[in-house]
């Protein structure tokens, strides 16, 4: 295996997954956007009973909105993942993103007494950035910041491969060159040694192949060879239909070849994903400490009132690449206290006991309610953690992920996840680990919002709490 092959996912995360070309691209359009919007309602004749607010007034507004546009524009995958795709899946997203650009703009001005409140200016903002956004990734689209695909690999036989072959011919003419292998064609030339995946991975490196459509039922080999492809962030794969591919990401629909469709995630996804959820763990982890302090504080009287020894449990856990942090709790134990081997053998199955004897009152009180997961806060603030994300484990667990190990530590661990809010301690060791790997594989700023949501019920409901 070459060097590429041995890279791991934190030998790679100095790798610029954003398009900065875009990123200045958008930033040029809504410049224009305020500019016109401006124009618009102070010099096109339109009554301003309050008078003509000054043109620095709103550079000043389109400044301090313009990160939080770029923001909500990042979390649509405007900047990364929907630049690979056609046309029409970037351009579906951006309506949507430009409205919620507007919003988080409109809010701004109220929040701060000095930018401009005009109601009609923030009407012709939106459409006026609808309009040069769409235009510029037009543009973006005609003078080729995209590359177009080269040559398509297509994995399976049948009605359903020469119908997607002919309408990716359509769709991109004389510049595709097709590879198509029948499922006998792959199992002999590609997998049919011990060293399957670096095969495969090798053969799609020497055809110089850009997109694999697996029309195929996948075997676990050229699953393997697939998620590593794809991770590698060179080569779009995507398997139609789905069956086991639905653990590889959300099934998607797409316009541009009228198929469902799977789009494993790659390393450079992962890493802006990462980026975008830093940005918000820091804004919302520190709104969440100051309006928790009162928690916090009753936390710490609690623990110091319920025995001897320090506030805080440190415990090592495994956070982003492997790299070990310290989780931050309050303790809830008796110090020194230790197990009898009979529970000493249960809490080495399941990680965890029901009722655990080295527990104080105060402590069974603070984990059933999780306010001693709350100085994990501290954590978040220290990028050590995301406010939702996959369970943080300690270093002797991951050898349980087996071949999902590797995703596992493409994302920080969370102080709530998909994980927190099914059950908790109450699911299976294995549910765990596949509620960890769905999260990752399907991330999506709704899916973080629906989990935000969610826990606080679950932790009224108290279930799986011990």
């Amino acid at each position: 295996m070459d060097a590429r092959q041995e890279q791991t996912p934190e030998a790679r995360t100095e790798v610029r997954p954003f398009s900065i070309p875009h990123l200045v691209l958008d930033a040029v359009c809504l410049l224009l956007a305020f500019a016109v919007a401006y124009l618009l309602r102070f010099r096109s004749g339109i009554p301003a009973p309050l008078g003509v607010v000054p043109w620095t007034s709103y550079l000043a507004f389109y400044v301090v909105s313009l990160p939080f546009w770029w923001l909500i524009f990042s979390y649509h995958g405007l900047y990364f993942a929907r630049l690979r795709e056609g046309m029409r899946a970037e351009f579906s997203r951006i309506p949507s993103a430009v409205g919620l650009g507007s919003i988080a703009s409109i809010t701004l001005s109220y929040l701060i007494r000095n930018l401009p409140t005009s109601r009609l200016t923030f009407l012709f903002i939106f459409i006026a950035a609808l309009i040069f956004v769409l235009l510029g990734r037009y543009f973006a689209r005609v003078i080729g910041m995209r590359r177009g695909v080269a040559t398509v690999l297509i994995l399976g036989a049948g009605p359903v491969a020469e119908v997607l072959m002919s309408r990716i011919r359509r769709r991109f003419g004389a510049r595709t060159r097709f590879i198509h292998m029948s499922a006998d064609d792959v199992a002999i030339k590609l997998f049919s040694s011990q060293r399957a995946p670096e095969k495969f991975l090798e053969f799609v490196r020497e055809k110089g192949v850009t997109d694999v459509f697996c029309l195929l039922t996948p075997s676990p080999e050229l699953w393997e060879a697939l998620f590593l492809l794809a991770y590698e962030g060179e080569v779009r794969v995507r398997h139609i239909p789905a069956g086991e591919g639905l653990l590889f990401g959300g099934v998607q629909y797409s316009p541009e070849f009228g198929f469902p469709q799977i789009a494993p995630k790659s390393v450079d996804d992962f890493a802006a994903i990462r980026q975008v959820k830093r940005v918000a763990d820091f804004i919302v982890g520190g709104l969440a400490i100051v309006i928790l302090s009162p928690l916090l504080g009753l936390g710490a009287l609690l623990v110091w009132l319920s025995s001897p020894g320090p506030i805080f449990f440190r415990h090592e856990r495994l956070g982003l690449g492997g790299e070990r942090f310290h989780v931050l709790k309050f303790r809830t134990m008796r110090q020194y206290a230790k197990l009898n081997p009979e529970d000493e053998e249960e809490f080495k199955r399941h990680m965890k006991l029901k009722r655990d004897p080295r527990v104080t009152p105060a402590g069974t009180f603070l984990r059933k309610t999780s306010i001693d997961e709350l100085p994990q806060l501290i954590n978040i603030l220290r990028g050590e953690m995301s406010l939702v994300g996959p369970r943080p484990i300690v270093p002797d667990e991951l050898e349980k992920y087996g071949q999902w190990g590797r995703i596992f530590l493409s994302f920080p661990p969370g102080l709530t996840g998909l994980w927190q809010v099914s059950g908790r301690s109450d699911i299976s060791y294995r549910e765990r680990i596949d509620l960890d790997v769905y999260y990752i594989t399907n991330w999506s700023p709704a899916l973080d919002f629906s989990i935000l949501i969610r826990t606080p019920g679950a932790l009224l409901s108290r279930k799986g709490a011990y």
